[in-house]
């Protein structure tokens, strides 16, 4: 599917907030393992912890209290004062086990007591809450370093700095990130139906313009006709006469209107519709070798370009689409192709009035997923007549 629809930005599996808060779980996973590994058993590094029992029951917990915080912050659940004393709690996890480490096993819980603080706490008390425990942790094992030669524990100190720094602060990037790609879905749903909004403004102001002075004639139209029944009988029939050709012309235009035959252009549909889905952080390739088709394919590839780009920002989740227009022998062939498909639209026309228009030009619309949760929309029209 990705081959299908070209190069994707490594960002885009994090494009739906489901799987950023999958990200952010599995990021969380190993850390806590770590931490409950070396506590318990030294992992083949550290020497043996007398207080194995101990120290790995206090990780486990620690680690459980940080990933609860972590997803309250990242999901924006509860209150602000919660979160500060799941911070609270995630020190008192972190801090009693340093007063028996004699050999440096427990170092890493800096991890989530940095993280955990730069999440719960604002403004720059977040950014001393960050960095205090990460000092706190170095100063404290350069005494473990006591006796070695200054280069060796320059080096350890600044490898444990950076163990420290980077894995803490990848626990609160990964965080921000659930809330960014969570607005972002939000932003694109709301894109969709503010699409939608101005389809149903547009045909209403399409029904206004086209049918008020109709309205207007055959009010006049019925009441010259009344007025004129008992004193001019020919007059009243020739007005009620032309009262059944405007009511006919009426149902032509709204009918028009209904079916959408307004021609709208597939080049300028085209750029719009890019410009949106990618303004939506839906990375989109246009490729149009058949840019300018002859009327009616024109108007019906550019009806199916603005329905398809509607649906796929109202019920998808897609992070890439693939716009294509050529010809296949015979036929002109629009196809779009996303990722994330959701449930197809169920507005009034949508698809089905697609392919309503499609059958009158003995083409066809083929509609329907695509691999594990693809979504193609493929519009088929005859060049020539038959």
């Amino acid at each position: 599917m990705i081959a299908a629809l070209g190069t994707v930005s490594a960002l885009s599996v994090l494009a739906t907030p489901r799987r950023a808060v999958s990200v952010l779980v599995i990021l969380h996973v190993p850390m806590i393992a770590f931490l409950v590994g070396v506590t318990a058993t030294g992992l083949g590094v550290y020497p043996d912890d007398p207080h194995a029992a101990v120290d790995a029951t206090f990780a486990a917990v620690l680690g459980a209290v940080q990933l609860t915080l972590s997803l309250r912050v990242a999901l924006r659940r509860g209150r602000a004062s919660t979160n500060v004393l799941l911070y609270v709690a995630v020190l008192a996890l972190a801090i009693p086990p340093e007063s028996w480490d004699a050999d440096g096993h427990w170092f890493t819980a800096a991890w989530f007591a940095a993280a955990s603080g730069a999440m719960a706490l604002p403004g720059n008390a977040r950014i001393v809450a960050f960095f205090l425990p990460i000092a706190a942790t170095a100063v404290r094992n350069m005494r473990l370093l006591t006796g070695e030669p200054v280069s060796t524990a320059a080096y350890g100190i600044t490898y444990e700095v950076l163990i420290m720094t980077l894995g803490a602060a990848a626990l609160v990037v990964a965080t921000r990130v659930v809330q960014v790609v969570s607005d972002l879905s939000a932003t694109r749903s709301e894109l969709g139906e503010l699409a939608f909004r101005t389809e149903r403004l547009r045909a209403g102001r399409d029904l206004h313009d086209t049918l008020g002075q109709r309205l207007s004639a055959v009010s006049l139209k019925g009441d010259l006709a009344l007025a004129l029944l008992p004193t001019q009988p020919e007059a009243a029939r020739r007005e009620i006469g032309e009262l059944a050709t405007i009511t006919r012309e009426a149902m032509h235009e709204l009918d028009a209107v209904a079916q959408d035959r307004q021609r709208p252009s597939l080049a300028e549909e085209l750029a719009r519709s890019v410009s949106l889905l990618r303004t939506a952080g839906v990375e989109t390739v246009l490729r149009a070798d058949l840019s300018h088709p002859a009327e009616p394919i024109d108007t019906i590839f550019a009806w199916a370009v603005r329905e398809a780009t509607t649906n796929l920002l109202a019920h998808s989740d897609a992070t890439s689409c693939r716009i294509t227009t050529q010809r296949d022998g015979p036929s002109a062939v629009l196809e779009i192709l996303n990722d994330g498909a959701g449930r197809p639209s169920s507005r009034l026309g949508g698809l089905a009035g697609l392919a309503e228009r499609a059958r009158r030009l003995n083409g066809s619309v083929e509609a329907g997923r695509v691999g594990l949760d693809g979504f193609r929309l493929t519009v088929r029209i005859p060049m020539e007549p038959t």
